[in-house]
């Protein structure tokens, strides 16, 4: 499906935001390059691995952005990787996935990431600014034409939801999750326009589109 996935702006009042990269920007198989940032949910294990909950800044070689983000997400959701993988430690708190026996070598790191400048959460729960989506695009049964949406968050009571994040979090499922199968633990609400973690819909967020 040629989805042109990644055309997408944002532009926020209070701080420019961008976007997950994710498959938007995937290098082309075989270089080496930045994939930008996926960011884990909550504290998690891959084959004994800690990755504690937050944005990895993620590195490849020999594969795709695209593929970086596919097993990086299968191996959080089995707690293992793959037969054929082995992930690994590395000084200053980097992981290297690494595929065994290709030559030349097929892995990925990451990296946890820093947030030093967080977008304030606002007074209200409707997020400053608009997020563009550039062409009619879809998560799962989710129909998001194109357009300028707003983006509110449920309540103030979500740990460590803020609005950059929740834009961060929109953009991923519309980068990666067209056929509406979401990381754990979120889900959506297709009727409201919403997303939400832990069978909680008041962790989460929601989306609405404005203007014509």
């Amino acid at each position: 499906m040629n989805k042109f996935r990644g055309l997408l702006t944002l532009s926020l009042s209070l701080a420019a935001i961008a976007a997950l990269p994710v498959a938007a920007q995937a290098a082309t198989a075989g270089a080496a390059g930045a994939c930008g940032q996926f960011r884990v949910m909550h504290n998690d294990k891959i084959s004994g691995v800690s990755f504690p909950a937050g944005p990895y800044n993620m590195v490849n070689s020999g594969m795709s952005c695209a593929q970086t983000t596919k097993y990086f997400q299968k191996f959080l959701e089995a707690g293992k990787v793959s037969s054929g993988w082995q992930v690994k430690n590395l000084s200053g708190n980097r992981k290297r996935f690494t595929k065994l026996g290709t030559n030349p070598t097929v892995d990925f790191q990451a990296t946890p990431a820093s947030d030093p400048t967080p977008t304030p959460t606002p007074s209200g729960l409707t997020c400053p600014g608009t997020f563009r989506v550039l062409h009619n695009d879809q998560i799962g049964a989710m129909k998001l034409p194109a357009g300028s949406y707003t983006i509110k968050l449920a309540s103030h009571n979500t740990p460590g939801l803020t609005c950059k994040l929740a834009s961060n979090d929109f953009a991923y499922f519309l980068n990666n999750d067209w056929a509406g199968n979401l990381p754990r633990p979120w889900k959506m609400n297709v009727a409201a326009k919403s997303f939400y973690m832990n069978n909680t819909p008041s962790d989460g967020f929601s989306v609405k589109r404005v203007g014509s």
